[in-house]
């Protein structure tokens, strides 16, 4: 019962802060998000062409502006995703479509555990 209450209190903090996060976004500004990847060796196909093919779906969402990936010329197992979306809740509508659920069970495994990636959100005009 205790584990219950955790998980919920955990449940309506999220939803709260997300209401908050999206209340703060001002009016004009898009999303930009800048990922960075690092893939196991054997998987660097995996990924661009899983992205490849999420990517022409994506496009089609409505807020969907940009939704690019490029690859390190000096390590080609180290990818850079660009995203701009015209608003968080375009991008929060996004992660559940079919299509990145597919991309993440592509992907699944794939990643370098040892690499420290990066995810920054930055709001653009």
């Amino acid at each position: 019962m205790k584990r219950l209450f955790k998980i919920l209190v955990c449940a309506i903090a999220l939803f709260a802060f997300t209401n908050v996060a999206e209340a703060q976004q001002p009016e004009g500004k898009r999303l930009l998000l800048n990922i960075v990847r690092k893939v196991k060796p054997e998987h660097v196909t995996t990924l661009r062409d899983s992205f490849l093919k999420c990517r022409v779906e994506t496009l089609k969402e409505p807020g969907c502006e940009r939704y690019e990936i490029y690859q390190s010329c000096e390590d080609p197992t180290i990818f850079f995703i660009y995203e701009i979306w015209t608003t968080e809740e375009a991008h929060r509508q996004h992660n559940a479509t079919p299509h990145v659920k597919i991309h993440s069970q592509e992907c699944r495994g794939i990643y370098e555990p040892d690499f420290k990636g990066d995810f920054v959100k930055t709001l653009i005009d």
